[in-house]
């Protein structure tokens, strides 16, 4: 089944060359590819970076069997997975990606058959000087229009016992153009080396992530408020992975934690924008209305709107965020409603 990951270019580098290395506690994937673009963006904001989605090949079962079920969570199309995972370099339509030799060799090996061990080695004075004039074609502004027949050419210049066993054309090169800033890996589970570790005490994102996977709610609840504490970066992942969670105390924890991160996406969260349940139902459009920059007016007001009254409470707490002038019609709808906690929150100021 495929799944996206979306990350930023220099971090892509990195998982070429080391793997995927959890960070907040996980790696993250995802079945729909706009998630995965949109969680890129975010981070790409955040480090002024160009953002980039990995696509890739995952077996649910068969990452159970090798991981072990402790170390990978599904939900929802959402999977989270404590280990690290090899990867193997298979399409890209973006040069940038492979202007660094490791990637660089990785790539030109799996073009030619070639593993690691026997085949190039990135410190090939070839696979260096071809990823050296990558780099500068880029940082001249012409990396975009580096064609395939120029990079075979310089390739079989310096290069010629490897690029000349690459059978096929420029023309008929096996790299698929993917949807934009898209590329293809490989997650190789085969070589992934164990490493024993000496035992030590857990560190508080780990205990966080074994309380995310107890059988006790309380304790699901627990683990997605340390992580909030902790500040992990990927938090807003772990709480989309916890809106289908059995327990309905779990699923509006997360939706209100949600309501606090920074940056949001709202598709996770449309569907529940819907939820019979008025708890979730209440988390949902307060998450929705913090986090859809584009229509807040409607969120707030389908808010505001709505019979239930811990729903108008829900998404009146963030009235306070909004400009009173710019806004003034969803303060005076909040302002004449029946409950007084809704009429106390329409007054609440910064």
């Amino acid at each position: 089944m495929e799944f996206y990951h979306g990350t930023t270019l220099s971090n892509a580098r990195g998982i070429i060359e080391n793997g995927f290395r959890p960070r907040g506690g996980a790696v993250w994937f995802t079945t729909q590819w706009n998630y995965a673009k949109n969680r890129a963006e975010q981070k790409a904001r955040r480090k002024n970076g160009k953002p980039i989605v990995l696509k890739t090949e995952l077996e649910i079962q068969e990452l159970r069997t090798s991981l072990g079920n402790g170390k990978i969570q599904v939900r929802g199309g959402i999977v989270a997975i404590n280990e690290r995972l090899r990867v193997q370099l298979l399409q890209s339509n973006s040069f940038e990606l492979l202007a660094c030799p490791m990637a660089l060799a990785k790539w030109i090996n799996h073009q030619v058959g070639l593993y690691s061990h026997n085949g190039l080695s990135q410190n090939h004075w070839g696979v260096v000087r071809l990823a050296h004039w990558m780099n500068n074609r880029m940082k001249s502004g012409t990396g975009n229009r580096i064609d395939w027949q120029e990079f075979f050419q310089k390739g079989r210049q310096w290069l010629p016992a490897f690029f000349d066993k690459i059978s096929v054309s420029p023309e008929r090169l096996p790299i698929q153009h993917l949807q934009n800033d898209t590329i293809a890996v490989r997650v190789c589970l085969e070589t992934q080396e164990r490493v024993l570790q000496p035992s030590k005490v857990d560190t508080p994102s780990e205990k966080a992530i074994a309380d995310l996977s107890a059988a006790n709610p309380k304790r699901r609840m627990r683990g997605l408020r340390s992580l909030e504490k902790l500040g992990t970066e990927e938090l807003f992942d772990w709480c989309v992975l916890h809106l289908e969670d059995e327990s309905v105390d779990v699923a509006c924890n997360a939706l209100r934690i949600m309501c606090r991160c920074d940056d949001g996406y709202i598709a996770p969260i449309l569907p529940y924008a819907e939820s019979k349940n008025r708890r979730i139902r209440a988390g949902a459009l307060a998450a929705l209305a913090k986090h859809d920059f584009d229509d807040t007016q409607r969120w707030f007001e389908r808010g505001l709107k709505d019979p239930a009254a811990c729903v108008r409470m829900e998404v009146a707490k963030l009235l306070p965020t909004l400009d009173r002038i710019a806004h003034q019609d969803l303060f005076d709808i909040a302002r004449h409603d029946p409950n007084p906690v809704v009429k106390r929150l329409a007054k609440k100021r910064h």
